[in-house]
């Protein structure tokens, strides 16, 4: 028995403890054991800091709780990681609520140079697929991880195109380890944990409360650099996780849509409230971040088999150049009037070189 995380697993367990009163504790004690051990000793120790918790503190501990928990994690292939541990995710660690302990699987390689998380809607379009797609490919020359939540819908398949593009991801789970939820996507969670893996801060047998996701989307937002949504209602759990990132002075991103398209009022609702930049494409993603933008990502012109008029390649070079790009950036870098400009667009369209998007945006096909 590891008698330094049962009691790491037994003060996360605690009651009537807030998480910035644990973290305070760690960060003054450096462990559970040590907190422990001045609560034996009649708590003097504590009294200097000011908690509200110290009664919490002083009642008895759940080690037989933990000493059970300790055993189903060493039967499942579990690890454990403690705040204290040099192997936390640095990220997390600089936030308030970050938590004491976290249960994974797979690797914990999380404090690699680049960190990003991509939530969105359960019932997503095949408009966010393509975003998805692009997205990955235009930022996997970077040494890079991906985060999400392994929901269904855009978690899951930014899982699965991560995995395909050989990209270390992870998702964090709202239950514990010992079961995958939603269970649809064990396969995938096998998958990931060949370069990357599944984390919680729950013990075995959490049920997947409603409380349990806003708990789980906090670390989805801390443990990254920037969190991008893709598709989201105005009411959806993405929307608390670009909260939750804002709040940590972290980057936030949303995928423009149809202004009319219920998948996407959430993603215009932060752009208005200035929550979120607009995302246009990989190479602005990473030109806001200040991270390297390869050449091999700059959209190419391919050469065409008829003839354009020179207003109509001038357009198409500008949508190549930032893609998507709205239709009244493109009247404005032209000094055109909608309707001529709607008739370039129409005839770049009809000959399958520019696609139309929700709200007026066009990308190159």
């Amino acid at each position: 028995m590891n008698p330094s995380l049962l009691y790491a697993i037994a003060f996360s367990q605690l009651h009537g403890i807030n998480l910035y009163e644990r973290k305070k504790l760690i960060n003054v004690f450096g462990s559970a054991m040590s907190i422990y051990n001045a609560c034996k000793q009649g708590g003097k120790a504590l009294m200097d800091l000011e908690l509200k918790s110290v009664e919490s503190l002083l009642s008895p501990w759940p080690l037989k709780a933990a000493s059970e928990e300790l055993s189903t994690i060493k039967k499942l292939s579990i690890e454990a990681t403690c705040l204290e541990d040099a192997a936390y995710p640095n990220r997390l660690f600089q936030c308030e609520d970050a938590p004491t302990i976290l249960f994974s699987k797979g690797n914990k390689k999380w404090n690699l140079p680049f960190l990003i998380s991509i939530v969105g809607t359960r019932n997503h379009t095949l408009y966010a697929d393509k975003v998805i797609q692009e997205l990955l490919e235009g930022i996997q020359h970077l040494n890079l991880g991906v985060v999400s939540g392994l929901a269904l819908g855009i978690d899951g398949m930014v899982h699965e195109k991560a995995c395909q593009l050989k990209i270390p991801n992870w998702g964090v789970i709202a239950t514990g380890l010992d079961s995958i939820y939603p269970a649809q996507h064990q396969r995938l969670a096998n998958k990931m944990m060949e370069m990357g893996g599944i984390l919680t801060e729950n013990t075995s047998n959490t049920q997947p409360l409603p409380y349990q996701f806003p708990k789980r989307n906090r670390i989805v937002a801390g443990m990254t650099d920037a969190t991008i949504v893709i598709e989201s209602q105005v009411q959806g759990g993405s929307m608390i996780t670009a909260g939750l990132a804002r709040g940590y002075n972290r980057e936030v991103f949303a995928v423009p849509g149809k202004i009319t398209d219920q998948k996407s009022s959430g993603c215009l609702a932060l752009v208005r409230s200035n929550t979120a930049q607009l995302y246009q494409n990989p190479t602005q993603l990473l030109e806001s971040l200040g991270w390297e933008v390869p050449d091999s990502i700059m959209p190419i012109q391919k050469p065409l088999p008829f003839e354009l008029s020179p207003i109509c390649q001038e357009i198409l070079a500008a949508i190549a150049k930032q893609s998507p790009i709205h239709q009244d950036q493109l009247a404005n870098l032209f000094n055109l009037n909608i309707g001529l400009l709607s008739t370039h667009l129409l005839t770049l369209e009809l000959n399958g070189l520019i696609l139309p998007h929700g709200g007026a945006f066009y990308s190159i096909r």
